[in-house]
């Protein structure tokens, strides 16, 4: 009768065992699971950031197609709506008169022309400019009075100055519930300082 209450407690003994090995075994997994999704989610954070550091120092492509399908916007309700631009149709550009202004040419130059052109995919972004033209004209002189010789003379015052007439131009649109974005790029036509 002895020998069935050994075995017995054998039975009882291996069942703790079997059961602590299996969870040994659920943990180890769960550890290999959790190391390999941390590895997978640094790798996907590491290659975003090398893809834009790649884009920042990569050559710009000498000409790029405007295709203008690429540039249907989706906006907000609160703005005007517009169809979205015929696939393969061609830019549409906006130009304004030279605007010639007296600025602060610390003894060099008195005066700024400048001639812009403006580009956008959307034919009733036209529209709406020439709509707004004399406040466009208006709040893009002010800025270019405000200007000083030294700014204009930048390697980069072109590139400054175009940004600057973008942000005035988007501006204006946004005020006519017009939405901003649907202004692709200003483009400086002519830049001179007398």
């Amino acid at each position: 009768m002895s020998a069935k209450p050994a075995a017995v407690e054998e039975i009882a003994e291996e069942k703790p065992k079997k059961s602590g090995n299996l969870l040994i075994i659920i943990l180890i997994v769960l550890v290999v699971l959790l190391i390999g999704a941390v590895g997978f989610l640094a790798f996907m954070i590491m290659n975003q950031s090398h893809g834009e550091k790649s884009a920042e120092h990569a050559e710009p492509a000498a000409v790029e197609p405007y295709k203008p399908e690429d540039k249907a916007k989706a906006y907000s309700p609160n703005f005007k709506q517009f169809p979205s631009p015929a696939p393969g149709a061609p830019a549409q550009y906006f130009d304004l008169e030279q605007m010639v202004v007296g600025f602060k040419g610390e003894g060099k130059a008195k005066h700024l022309a400048v001639k812009v052109k403006m580009k956008t995919a959307y034919p009733e972004v036209i529209t709406e400019l020439t709509n707004i033209k004399p406040i466009l004209i208006n709040n893009i002189t002010a800025a270019l009075r405000k200007k000083t010789y030294t700014e204009m003379s930048a390697d980069d015052a072109q590139e400054l100055l175009a940004d600057e007439i973008l942000k005035i131009s988007r501006a204006a649109l946004e005020e006519e519930k017009v939405y901003p974005d649907l202004l692709d790029k200003v483009l400086i036509e002519r830049f001179v300082m007398q």
